[in-house]
């Protein structure tokens, strides 16, 4: 059985060209972001307890 896809290849992984090499920044920018106010809300949260 022969594979007709050029792309396949058991020496690499699937997003050989995604990993390190060539970074989406609109993904690592809305990742930056939810991740900072993500820890934003908890902060407050963690002050707002501290206050009752």
């Amino acid at each position: 059985m022969s594979s007709d896809n050029p792309h396949a290849s058991p020496l690499k992984p699937a997003r050989y060209d995604n990993v390190g090499h060539h970074p989406v920044w609109s993904e690592r920018i809305a990742t930056v972001v939810a991740t900072s106010l993500a820890v934003l809300i908890v902060a407050v949260i963690a002050v707002l307890m501290g206050m009752a």
